[in-house]
C-alpha cells in the first residue's frame, strides 16, 4: 500500500491518546461532611494505588476512530492492484506535434521531436500509438498501431512547415482518432509551443470525458520577433511611375524597442533603404511611392534585417503595369447630359485611372467592335439582334458585362436578347412609393468584401427599380429592406455578368451622390473583369492560374524552381494551384510571364505564450496533466490511481461510524465514584 499524503500518517499517533487518558487522568472525588473521627480507631494498612482499564470496548472505538481518520487523510492506494487490472485494459495514445512555422524558432522543433519520441518509446507493449502533425491542417503521420519503432521513426522525420497554428483542428483530429479505437484508456499528448495566436477562444473544441490530455510545452516565454506583417497598396498601375502609396506594416513582438533597416526591392534591385525604430510591442507603417515600374508583371519585396527569426522578415507581392482597360458604355442617345455622366466621372477620377471609357449608342456601334474591349456596360439601352449576339459571344469568351435596366429598357426585348446571359428576367417598374434604402448588402461576396471593414455603409435611396426574377445559380448581392433584388451576380461561359435593377445615374436613386458610388462602380468593373486581386496569397490557400484568350494554360513553376504538374482545373478550365511554399510562383504564357506572390500567415509571427492552464480547462474537464513529459510513463499517475480507488472514503465513513458508536456507548457507561471525607 502507498499513500498520496503520507505526512498525515503522523496523525496515527493520536490513536494512543485515549489509552493515556484512561491511565493518567485522575477522578475527582465528591466531598462529604462527616463528624469527628476521635472515637474511631486507627488501623495501620499498607495500600497500593493502581489504575486499571475497565471499558476495553470504549477504548478500542476511540483508538480505531482516530486511526481510520488519519489513514483517510493520508489517501492510501494499492499500485499493484491497479497495475494488474490495467494490464488487461486496451490503451490508445495519440501524439500531436505542432509543425507550424513558429516551431522553427530556436531549437523548439528538436525539443518537440525528442519529447514525442520519448512518449512513443515509453508506451506499453500492447498500447496503440498514433502520430499526427498539425498546423492549420491536420495530417495523420502514423495511424493507431503497436509498432512503436515506426512511430519514433515518423516523429524523427517530421519537420516544421509554413502554416500557422490551429489548436481546434488538433484537438478535434486527435479526439476523432481515439473515438473508434475501442480502448478503455485514451490519451492525447499535445506537443507545442502554445502560442496565443493559435487559440480562438470562441471556437474551442472539447475532448470527450474519457480522453485524458497531457501537455508537453516546449515554448519559450521570452521569445522575441520582428516581422513584416502586411503590405497594402495598388497591385496594378497604368503608368510608369507608381503614383499611389505602398504601405508596409512592421511589427515588433518584444518588450524592448528595436531599430531595423528596411528595403523595398523590385525584381531583386533595391529601390529604397531606410532605418526605422519600433517601440516595444508596437508596429510602424512605412510608406513607399514615386518609384518606376516596368511593363508587365514585377516581383516586389519589402525586407528587414537584423532579426533572429528570418522566416517572416520578407513580404512578397506582385506589381503589374498594364495598359488601361478598355470599357465600352452603351447608352440610349438623348439630349443634354449623358446618362452615363456619373459613371464616367467615377472611373476617370484619380491619377492611376484603370479604365479608358468609350461611350456609344446602339445605332452607332459596329457589333464587331465589341471584341476590342475588356468590359461592356449596357446602361439602360435596348440592343438589337446583331449586337445582342456579339455581346453573348463576348461574355462566353471571358468578357465582363454589366447590365443596368431602368426607364428606357423594354422588358420583353431584354428577356429575349439576353436569355442565357443575364442572371435575371425583368418585369415592370416597381410600384411607386417615396423611397427604400439599399440596406441588405452581402459583405461576404467579393463585390462588397472590400467594404466589410469600413463600418456601416451609407444606404442609398432607391426611388424606383425593375422587378426581377433571378435565375437558378444567380446570387443576390444587394437588395432593398423588403428583399427586392437590386444587384445580382451571375456567370455565362467564362465571363461574368452583373445586373443592376435601377439606373446608374440619379434618375431612379441617389447612389451617385453618396460616398459608396465611386468605389462600388470601380469594384464592380474589376469584379466583372476578374481583376483587382490582392497583392499576394497566403500559404495553405490556393490561387487561380487563368488560361489565355485562346484557352491555353500556362506552365507553372514553384518558388524553388520545380514545375507544378498536379494543379486541378475548375469549371472554367483554369488551373487551381495550392500555395505550399512562400515566394513567387511563375506563370509562363506564350506571350508573357506572370508572378503570383505567396506569404506566411503573419498572425503566427507573434510568439506570445498562452496561459496553458486556461487552455487545458477549456478543452477538458480541467484535470489534465500539465507536467512536462520528459519521460512520459505508460502507467497511471499516483493521483489517478488514488482517484480511481477512493480508499479514503470507506476509511472516513468507518471513522465517523466509530465516533457515533463511541458517543452512544459512553453515555451508558458509569464510572466509579470516590468520596473524600
Amino acid at each position: 500500500m502507498a499513500f498520496l499524503n503520507p505526512f498525515f500518517l503522523l496523525g496515527a499517533v493520536l490513536a494512543g491518546v485515549p489509552v493515556l487518558v484512561h491511565l493518567v487522568r485522575r477522578t475527582r472525588a465528591r466531598r462529604e461532611p462527616f463528624p469527628s473521627l476521635m472515637f474511631l480507631r486507627k488501623i495501620e494498612q499498607k495500600t497500593i494505588r493502581r489504575r486499571t482499564i475497565r471499558n476495553w470496548l470504549l477504548l478500542a472505538l476511540r483508538c480505531l476512530a482516530l486511526l481510520f481518520l488519519a489513514l483517510a487523510f493520508a489517501r492510501p492506494y494499492l499500485p499493484a492492484l491497479v497495475s494488474s487490472a490495467n494490464s488487461d485494459q486496451k490503451r490508445a495514445s495519440v501524439i500531436l506535434i505542432d509543425v507550424s512555422y513558429s516551431m522553427r524558432y530556436g531549437g523548439l522543433m528538436a525539443r518537440a521531436k525528442s519529447l514525442a519520441a520519448d512518449i512513443a518509446r515509453s508506451a506499453g507493449s500492447e498500447e496503440l500509438v498514433a502520430v499526427a502533425a498539425f498546423g492549420q491542417s491536420f495530417d495523420v503521420v502514423t495511424p493507431l498501431n503497436k509498432d512503436h519503432q515506426s512511430a519514433v521513426a515518423s516523429i524523427n522525420a517530421i519537420e516544421a512547415g509554413l502554416e500557422s497554428t490551429n489548436y481546434e483542428q488538433a484537438i478535434s483530429g486527435g479526439g476523432s482518432l481515439l473515438k473508434d479505437s475501442g480502448a478503455a484508456v485514451k490519451r492525447i499528448h499535445l506537443v507545442s509551443d502554445f502560442q496565443t495566436a493559435g487559440w480562438d477562444r470562441s471556437r474551442t473544441a472539447k475532448l470527450a470525458p474519457d480522453v485524458e490530455l497531457k501537455i508537453a510545452d516546449v515554448g519559450d516565454p521570452e521569445a522575441t520577433n520582428v516581422a513584416v506583417t502586411k503590405v497594402t497598396g495598388d497591385n496594378v498601375v497604368y503608368s510608369q511611375k507608381y503614383s499611389g502609396k505602398l504601405t508596409a506594416q512592421i511589427s515588433n513582438f518584444s518588450s524592448n524597442d528595436v531599430s531595423v533597416p528596411i528595403e523595398l526591392k523590385l525584381n531583386d534591385l533595391t529601390l529604397e533603404r531606410r532605418e526605422i525604430k519600433i517601440a516595444a510591442n508596437g508596429s510602424v507603417p512605412v510608406d513607399f511611392s514615386g518609384f518606376n515600374v516596368q511593363a508587365g508583371s514585377n516581383r516586389a519585396t519589402v525586407e528587414i534585417t537584423g532579426d533572429n527569426f528570418q522566416l517572416d522578415n520578407r513580404y512578397f507581392f506582385a506589381l503589374r503595369r498594364d495598359d488601361q482597360q478598355k470599357v465600352l458604355v452603351i447608352e440610349t442617345p438623348g439630349r443634354g447630359r449623358s446618362e452615363s455622366f456619373f459613371l464616367q466621372q467615377a472611373l476617370a477620377a484619380g491619377e492611376n485611372a484603370q479604365h479608358a471609357l468609350t461611350v456609344r449608342s446602339p445605332g452607332t456601334l459596329n457589333p464587331a467592335d465589341v471584341d476590342s474591349y475588356q468590359i461592356v456596360v449596357v446602361d439602360d439601352a435596348n440592343v438589337g439582334d446583331a449586337l445582342a449576339d456579339a455581346l453573348k459571344k463576348f461574355v462566353q469568351r471571358g468578357g465582363g458585362l454589366i447590365l443596368a435596366a431602368a426607364r428606357h429598357t423594354e422588358s420583353d426585348q431584354f428577356n429575349k436578347y439576353f436569355a442565357g446571359v443575364a442572371p435575371v428576367q425583368i418585369g415592370d417598374t416597381s410600384p411607386g412609393r417615396s423611397y427604400a434604402p439599399l440596406s441588405q448588402l452581402r459583405t461576404d461576396h467579393p463585390l462588397f468584401a472590400p467594404f466589410s471593414r469600413s463600418g456601416r455603409l451609407a444606404s442609398p435611396r432607391i426611388y424606383a427599380h425593375r422587378t426581377v426574377r433571378p435565375n437558378d445559380g444567380a446570387v443576390i448581392v444587394a437588395a432593398l429592406d423588403d428583399g427586392s433584388p437590386i444587384i445580382v451576380d451571375g456567370t455565362s461561359g467564362k465571363g461574368r455578368v452583373i445586373f443592376v435593377a435601377t439606373s446608374l445615374d440619379t434618375s431612379w436613386n441617389d447612389m451617385p451622390l453618396t460616398p459608396l458610388y465611386l468605389p462600388l462602380m470601380r469594384r464592380t468593373l474589376e469584379y466583372a473583369r476578374g481583376t483587382g486581386q490582392a497583392l499576394s496569397s497566403t500559404v495553405g490557400t490556393a490561387f487561380r492560374a487563368s488560361s489565355d484568350a485562346e484557352g491555353n494554360r500556362p506552365s507553372i513553376e514553384s518558388p524553388a524552381g520545380g514545375r507544378i504538374e498536379d494543379a486541378a482545373a475548375d469549371a472554367a478550365g483554369d488551373q487551381v494551384v495550392p500555395a505550399r511554399a512562400i515566394g513567387f510562383y511563375k506563370l509562363k504564357y506564350r506571350d508573357r510571364t506572370e508572378f503570383v506572390a505567396v506569404n506566411l500567415d503573419t498572425t503566427e509571427s507573434d510568439f506570445s505564450h498562452m496561459n496553458v492552464d486556461d487552455f487545458v480547462a477549456a478543452v477538458t474537464s480541467g484535470d489534465a496533466q500539465r507536467r512536462p513529459e520528459s519521460a512520459a510513463s505508460g502507467t497511471l499517475t499516483a493521483e489517478q490511481i488514488e482517484g480511481r480507488q477512493r480508499i479514503w472514503l470507506p476509511l472516513l465513513l468507518t471513522a465517523l461510524t466509530a465516533f457515533v458508536v463511541e458517543a452512544l456507548l459512553a453515555r451508558r457507561v458509569r464510572l466509579p465514584k470516590l468520596i473524600h471525607l
